[in-house]
């Protein structure tokens, strides 16, 4: 047997960072124990052990494995000279033959029973002997046997086979597996840090932390890529990461290219999944074996980590390399299909939200509208929406934010639309407090994109300019592209028509030149419309047709946009047919996909075409179902509404047409769209001209009470006057007979409660309206098929004044804006239907009239301590606590203004009053606080 002098020698000490916490574990056993150190490729293991010895000064033998070790007596040989000469100086005059493998092996026994002192053996690349019956039988005696001063140390990428039960119960045996000696953040911190002098922004430790799940030998190739890199450069460098080449070429030489063929092909293509579920694999790739697959490649630990529910995954770095392989190897065509077949296995086991996703990446736009549909309304909504915080990316590894934001987001449900901004306006805080402007640059162009949709203009702009910024600055062009686009649809509407076309054509720009499909049709989309902005019709019809091959190729979700488009230029052109028969088709794909969003959009072009054909009936059709939905999107259905306007106004109808432009009114004031201010000029005038005293008053803040031609209204049956709160709650809307039926009748046959109401509609109606003959000529509730609408333009309605008057609260405190808030107060004479506390569908509105009054007596407060006008301050002060006596902050700012003036005695009421309310009742201990306003004013408080 040739002799190899490098299996007997201990690697070189070189570790990089401290790992203390892994020492800890390391020296925590009994003597004579067994260590086993097992993990993936490139976590460090043998290293670990190394400077573990080396520093705690611990004798070793270190004994390097490969598979020529796997015979009896090569090892015993090896493991002999390597004790002999650790312990005597001197190894043994010949090697271990076959014939003399028992009597070598029973002295290697004798020389380990006898040892007096610690020793370490360490067993390094232990997976190259570890299927060997042989070495199983020599280290089961060994471990049996040996001395309680030999320490056993295996490192393996595998787990040993041997049978440890008996250590086990005994103390004796200790395993790290790769998610312990994985880095920590603190120790990937350290490694830049401090041994690589580095400086690194938190962010970017966190990127990295985040997607090498602590895999060592991905940060000395990452190190090596970026230590000569420039902040600027590394933003470019993180936009791409993980695609990294060196890692990739890594994880093919010492991992990937180790396998069968047959692995191979089952490691790519499963790496289409987030979760290893071999049921699941087997139906995509029509094999039954799955199962055994999978627990063969955890054995050999090939990058498969166990979750705590119990599910296992692919390290993430790897599934990236796993998939980039997948699309080497298969089709484009080939993909999506597997991707479809996945969304059709998840769906058919209720997995709705994995269904969807792969709905998304797979193209099927139809489905995943459908799949949306059914998720909001069977799960908590918020939580479904997790998706759009990056979990479709992270579960696709397609990096598609730009693609599919748009989609997702006309996708949203619209109940859970406040809710969702709220949480994305909470991660972006924390992402820029952590300066984390990677991801935040992806939240600030979601939220973006939501605020656009639903109306909140100059929020849009400002966070998809703040976006644009760090897109540039990380070289995102798809990002980039898309940010310039939607600002400058943003500006179109605005009327910046030079900035818009400067920031589209960018967009086109940018998208043309790297190959981005999906920003280039949708910015051919806005310089055509920008186009027929200005009457440039043949300019606007080139890039129609464009973008009408791109979308029919790259996105058919899109398609409704285009369709619109060339409606509209068909219709400028004088061809009504061609118009209409455009605006059908896009009316045809969005009911396809049964989106609001997209309904309404191609809706609305489609009722234009209508008005000019003078259609009227099937404009009106149109233009209601657009407004439908566009219920919560507000700018859209401001659009909606002028189209209405000039409906009625070219059908003559006065009546409705005065409707129309009060609502167009009212939601440009309530949404501040100024831009619309000429429009706005005009309707108000026709309003002030027109408008005559309305005959039907209603009070509802406070007592109800109801007045028609300034008589008394009693309204004596039970279930009108329960109708009557939920029109004037939901007024102004298009309400649903179910849903009426099932706030007020919830029991009984559906013949008998649509019988009651019936009676209940008609009893209403005549009690507002005493000389109404008819019912379906009311002024105040009308009904169009099965939905009913509660008509406030000629009703003095208290609860829309007092919106009115407090939406000055949001502008400069005027005198003239203290009168609209001091007459919205003295509107509030009670909380909204205050006599009727358990009708839940109040609830909500009775919650945010509150909310309104709160924040006007607050206004008016801070406006009176600014006058110095002490007293009526004090005034709103008390109010605001009367009507919420757990307003902390309320009762601090009180008290600090009664310090100033003096007030001594009454800011100790008040404090006391504190106490009882938020320290004693609600476990809030307030009192230090307490003590250090009173001594900024040299004050001790009296509790």
């Amino acid at each position: 047997m040739k002799w190899i002098e490098t299996k007997l020698r201990m690697p070189v000490y070189s570790p990089v960072v401290q790992r203390g916490r892994l020492f800890s574990e390391l020296e925590c056993l009994k003597p004579a124990s067994l260590i086993s150190i097992i993990g993936d490729s490139g976590y460090g293991k043998t290293t670990l052990v190394a400077s573990y010895i080396h520093e705690k000064k611990i004798p070793a033998v270190w004994y390097n494995l490969t598979v020529s070790d796997r015979y009896k007596h090569v090892f015993i040989s090896y493991l002999k000279a390597g004790i002999m000469e650790k312990l005597h100086k001197k190894r043994p005059t010949a090697n271990t033959s076959p014939e003399s493998t028992e009597a070598e092996f029973e002295e290697l026994l004798l020389l380990l029973t006898a040892q007096k002192e610690p020793l370490c053996i360490v067993l390094d690349d232990y997976q190259s002997v570890n299927q060997s019956p042989e070495i199983k039988a020599v280290m089961k005696e060994l471990l049996a046997h040996c001395s309680p001063f030999i320490r056993f140390i295996i490192i393996s990428r595998v787990r040993p086979n041997l049978s440890i039960s008996r250590l086990k119960t005994e103390g004796k045996y200790k395993e790290l597996t790769t998610d312990d000696i994985a880095f920590t953040l603190a120790e990937t911190e350290e490694f830049f840090h401090s041994a690589h002098q580095l400086k690194l922004e938190p962010h970017e430790l966190e990127l990295i932390y985040k997607k090498t799940e602590g895999w060592i030998a991905s940060y000395q190739l990452i190190l090596g890529i970026i230590s000569k890199m420039a902040a600027k450069e590394r933003a470019q460098f993180w936009t791409q990461f993980p695609h990294v080449q060196d890692i990739y070429d890594y994880l093919s030489s010492e991992v990937f290219e180790a396998q069968s063929e047959e692995i191979k092909e089952f490691l790519c293509e499963t790496s289409l999944l987030p979760e290893l579920n071999p049921e699941i694999i087997d139906e995509l790739l029509g094999r039954k074996d799955s199962k055994h697959i999978l627990q063969q490649l955890q054995r050999e630990h090939l990058f498969i980590a166990s979750e705590s529910e119990g599910t296992t995954r692919y390290h993430g770095l790897f599934r990236e390399f796993l998939y980039q392989k997948y699309k080497e190897r298969a089709s484009s065509i080939t993909l999506q299909e597997q991707q479809l077949k996945l969304a059709a296995i998840y769906e058919s086991r209720y997995q709705f939200v994995y269904a969807f996703v792969y709905s998304v990446i797979g193209k099927d736009y139809p489905a995943a509208a459908r799949l949306m549909e059914l998720i909001s309304h069977r799960y908590n909504p918020i939580e479904s929406m997790v998706f759009l915080d990056g979990w479709l990316e992270e579960m696709t590894l397609e990096k598609n934010i730009a693609n599919n934001t748009l989609f997702l987001i006309r996708c949203v449900p619209l109940s859970i639309i406040q809710q969702l901004i709220a949480q994305f306006e909470k991660n972006m805080a924390l992402l820029k407090e952590k300066n984390n402007k990677l991801w935040l640059c992806s939240l600030q162009h979601r939220l973006a994109t939501i605020f656009l949709m639903h109306g909140d203009l100059m929020k849009a702009k400002q966070l998809f300019l703040e976006s644009l910024q760090e897109s540039e600055r990380f070289q995102d062009r798809p990002m980039t592209a898309l940010n310039l686009n939607l600002l400058a649809e943003i500006q179109r509407y605005f009327g910046e028509y030079k900035e818009a076309l400067q920031n589209v054509r960018r967009s086109l720009f940018i998208s043309e030149k790297y190959g981005h499909k999906h920003t280039q049709l949708h910015a051919l989309d806005t310089i055509a419309t920008i186009c027929l902005d200005e009457g440039k019709l043949d300019e606007a019809d080139l890039h129609i047709q464009q973008a009408l091959t791109i979308a029919k190729k790259y996105d058919r979700s899109s398609l409704f946009f285009i369709y619109t488009t060339m409606g509209r230029m068909l219709r400028m052109r004088g061809d009504l047919n061609g118009a209409i028969k455009w605006g059908k088709k896009a009316v045809d794909i969005s009911e396809e996909y049964n989106i609001n969003f997209d309904i309404g959009w191609s809706n609305r072009e489609l009722g234009l075409s209508y008005i000019e054909g003078k259609q009227w009936q099937q404009a009106e059709n149109c233009l209601m179902e657009a407004s439908r939905a566009f219920e919560l999107f507000a700018y859209y259905r401001c659009t909606v509404i002028k189209s209405q306007i000039e409906l009625y106004r070219q059908k003559n109808d006065r009546v409705r047409e005065k409707q129309k432009i009060t609502e167009f009114v009212q939601l440009c004031k309530e949404h501040n769209f100024y831009w619309e201010e000429a429009g706005i000029k005009a309707v108000e005038g026709v309003i002030i001209k027109e408008k005559q005293k309305v005959p039907l008053e209603i009070q509802t803040l406070g007592p109800l009470k109801i007045f028609y031609k300034g008589q008394p209204v009693i309204i004596k049956r039970k279930s009108s006057l329960r109708l009557l709160q939920f029109l004037v709650t939901n007024r102004n809307k298009k309400i649903e007979k179910d849903i009426l039926l099932d706030a007020l009748f919830p029991n009984g046959s559906l013949e008998s409660v649509q019988n009651q109401l019936h009676v209940t509609v008609s009893t209403l109606r005549k009690a507002l309206e005493p000389p109404l003959k008819k019912g379906g000529h009311s002024r105040f509730i009308s009904r169009s098929d099965n939905h009913y609408l509660f008509h406030t333009t000629e009703i003095d309605l208290d609860i829309e004044r007092f919106c009115q008057l407090a939406s000055a609260g949001r502008e400069a405190n005027s005198p003239v804006n203290i009168k609209k808030l001091l007459a919205a107060e003295a509107l509030y004479r009670g909380d909204y239907l205050e006599e009727y506390p358990y009708e839940h569908y109040v609830e909500a509105e009775r919650e945010n009239m509150r909310s309104l009054f709160m924040k006007i007596c607050r206004t008016l407060a801070q406006y009176y301590e600014q006058q110095e006008e002490y007293e009526k301050c004090f005034t709103y002060f008390e109010k605001l606590i009367k009507k919420d006596p757990y307003q902390e902050e309320v009762y601090f700012d009180y008290i600090t203004l009664l310090l100033r003036q003096n007030m001594t005695t009454e800011a100790n009421r008040l404090a006391r009053q504190l106490v009882i309310h938020v320290e004693e009742e609600m476990g809030i201990d307030i009192r230090g606080r307490m003590h250090r306003l009173f001594s900024t004013f040299n004050r001790v408080p009296v509790f």
